[in-house]
C-alpha cells in the first residue's frame, strides 16, 4: 500500500488551519462536490481526491449498505456521521462532519457539526442538505463507542503513525 506521507500531512495541516468564514457570517455552508465546486476550489478538491483515492473509493462503495442500515433504524444512542467538504474561502475547503437526520432519495438531510469539539466557539450545528455524491467518508458510531466505516479517518491515522516512526 502506498502512503503519500510527504503529501498527505501537509495537505491536511493546511486544510485544518483554514478559516470557515461562512459560519461567522451566519449564512448556509456550501457543501462541495468536484462537479459543483467553483473553479478556484476545483484543483484542491482534485488533489484531495487523488491523495485519498483508495479510502474514498471504499467509503463510497460501502455507503449504500450503510444507508440501508440507517434507513432500517439505528439503536438508541447510535449516530450516523458523514464527512463532506465545505467551502472555506474562494479557493479552499475544509472537511466537516455531518450527523445524518434523514435521506430523501439521493439527498441527505443532516446537521453540519461545529469544527472542533474542544474549540472556544459555541457554534451550533447547522442544518444542511446535499447529494450523496458529496460524501467523502461515513462512520456509524455506536452508543458503546464502537465505530464502523471511517475509512479516510483510519487511513489518516495510519499515515500519521507511519510518519512519526523514527528513521533507522
Amino acid at each position: 500500500m502506498k502512503t503519500p506521507q510527504a503529501f498527505v500531512l501537509p495537505l491536511l495541516a493546511g486544510a485544518a488551519l483554514l478559516p470557515w468564514p461562512v459560519a461567522a457570517q451566519g449564512s448556509t455552508p456550501v457543501v462541495l462536490t468536484v462537479a459543483s465546486a467553483p473553479a478556484g476550489v476545483r484543483p484542491a478538491l482534485v488533489r484531495d481526491e487523488v491523495a485519498f483515492a483508495d479510502p474514498i473509493r471504499e467509503a463510497q462503495r460501502t455507503l449504500p449498505q450503510a444507508k440501508k442500515r440507517f434507513l432500517a433504524g439505528l439503536a438508541h444512542g447510535d449516530q450516523f456521521l458523514l464527512v463532506v467538504r465545505v467551502m472555506a474561502t474562494d479557493t479552499s475547503f475544509r472537511q466537516a462532519s455531518a450527523r445524518v437526520l434523514g435521506w430523501h432519495g439521493n439527498r441527505v438531510q443532516a446537521l453540519l457539526l461545529p469544527e472542533a469539539a474542544g474549540s472556544a466557539s459555541s457554534a451550533e450545528p447547522v442544518p444542511v442538505s446535499f447529494p450523496e455524491t458529496a460524501v467523502v467518508d461515513w462512520t456509524l458510531r455506536r452508543a458503546s463507542g464502537r465505530e464502523e466505516g471511517n475509512y479516510v479517518g483510519r487511513y489518516l491515522d495510519t499515515a500519521c503513525q507511519l510518519e512519526s516512526l523514527p528513521f533507522r
